[in-house]
């Protein structure tokens, strides 16, 4: 499967059910671009969490790394989905992962450019954090 932005490779995933009621779409599974990070429903997921460390150096493996991504699929969206983010977010980080760090990692990472601007999205997703 091929990203309809950047063209990247993508890896498919079954949407976490504490994601679920927090995503625009409600089809089970979703795929993230390994190159812009950014992320697309899909109708038939794998049912199985991929390895997505194995593809994006750094990214959370199994259900957290799919939480993220589902955080990541409303990135460019912050002010219409806040209190979405934030319960991703929130979800994320009860499983290790500080998110913004994350995010600032990913954007220095060669090979990878996210869809959305890290240093905009990454002022607003800490205040909206830390309010």
């Amino acid at each position: 499967m091929a990203c309809s932005l950047c063209g990247g490779d993508q890896l498919p995933f079954p949407v976490p059910a504490v994601a679920r009621d927090h995503l625009p779409d409600d089809r089970p599974g979703a795929a993230l671009c390994t190159r812009c990070l950014a992320v697309e429903p899909v109708d038939d997921p794998p049912g199985e969490y991929p390895a997505f460390s194995a593809s994006i150096p750094g990214f959370p493996d199994g259900e957290a790394g799919a939480i993220v991504a589902c955080l990541f699929a409303l990135a460019d969206s912050l002010a219409l989905y806040r209190a979405e983010v934030s319960a991703l977010a929130g979800e994320a980080e009860r499983r290790g992962v500080d998110v913004l760090l994350l995010i600032d990692r990913l954007a220095a990472t060669d090979g990878i450019e996210p869809y959305f601007d890290v240093s905009r999205r990454s002022r607003q997703l800490e205040q909206l954090l830390y309010e």
